[in-house]
């Protein structure tokens, strides 16, 4: 794969490595998650490692460019399972409604079914020669609208609402919404257009795409389901790692992981009030319509699981261990 560059100065052998993403420079999975893990990895062993970002669509889309590091073109890309779907359907478990709220938990839990053994690494990752390095879990998703007031499900039928793809399609059409599939970044076209009548989106990723210009409505406390990206290395250029190197990448990817689920709890409730500053109207959503809401999602998780057994893949076996790995994350978190 041509990874290894002498460098003048250096005794050994430097790891050059291409990262790849679709994000700009500003948003918080560059900031707490790409910028960092650069610094940490070149900081840790000078000449050891070195890596060529290339942020914001520059080799290539959302979709897309995962494929490239599977032809050896580049060797570390997000490989976000919504984008996905055809590649990576069991790894949507995270984006099935009210299975976690916090960040640091869903990464966490979704992580150890990512871990070398765990079941969506054999499974998916490492068939596609694929091993994820960190991952980013941006849960509590809402329904967001430019002219309608989601306050019931009666109120979502009809509209066509943006949506990452994968399971998010399913969490929507069960509310009566038509589900429009495209990437964050075309967001603002799509709702400045009226292509599309809302967006489904946490707080913490409107204000970078400035779609509280193009809002006016937006639900809180429905948790519709959450958005997954994990870093990934092609298995080729890991492989060609030596061990020290092997190490260093490891342990700035932790360092990541743990920075981007902290960046964004900070981020959603900032990202909140910048919403309200521009007039966005908030539904609160009260206990009774939470519960009318989760008459139509609850179910979408074992019938998620049940698609797949029948075809004679792990859902059920994928739910249950995602679900295990939030409670017992959870349980963690609370006591300190």
């Amino acid at each position: 794969m041509g990874l290894l560059s002498s460098c003048a100065g250096d005794t050994d052998d430097t790891a050059v490595l291409k990262l790849a993403d679709s994000y700009a420079t500003t948003h918080m999975f560059a900031r707490y998650g790409v910028e960092g893990f650069i610094e940490d990895v070149t900081e840790q062993g000078p000449g050891e490692v070195g890596i060529e970002y290339y942020p914001a669509g520059q080799l290539g889309s959302a979709r897309d460019i995962v494929n490239l590091a599977q032809a050896g073109s580049l060797e570390i890309t997000p490989a976000a399972p919504a984008y996905l779907s055809d590649q990576l359907p069991l790894s949507s478990v995270t984006d099935l409604p009210g299975l976690a709220d916090d960040s640091c938990v869903a990464s966490a839990a979704f992580s150890d079914l990512l871990d070398e053994g765990g079941v969506l690494y054999e499974e998916e990752y490492a068939p596609r020669g694929l091993r994820p390095l960190w991952v980013a879990v941006i849960p509590s998703y809402e329904i967001m609208t430019a002219s309608r007031k989601v306050e019931t499900p009666e109120d979502m039928v009809g509209l066509t609402i943006r949506s990452s793809g994968g399971a998010m399609d399913t969490n929507i059409g069960s509310l009566g919404g038509a589900p429009v599939s495209m990437t964050a970044a075309d967001a603002y076209e799509a709702l400045s257009r009226n292509t599309v009548d809302g967006i489904s989106f946490p707080y913490a990723s409107v204000t970078p795409y400035k779609l509280e210009e193009v809002l006016n409505y937006s639900t809180k406390g429905l948790n519709l389901g959450s958005f997954a990206i994990p870093y990934v290395i092609a298995e080729d250029a890991w492989q060609d790692l030596s061990a020290k190197q092997r190490e260093q990448i490891t342990t700035a990817a932790d360092d990541a992981s743990q920075r981007l689920c902290d960046g964004i709890a900070e981020e959603n409730p900032a990202s909140e009030e910048l919403m309200r500053e521009a007039g966005i109207t908030f539904t609160e959503l009260t206990d009774p319509q939470v519960e009318e809401f989760a008459e139509y999602l609850e179910p979408l998780r074992r019938q998620w699981a049940d698609e797949f057994d029948a075809v004679g893949r792990p859902g059920t076996e994928v739910l249950d261990a995602y679900e295990e790995a939030v409670a017992r994350h959870s349980a963690a978190a609370e006591e300190g």
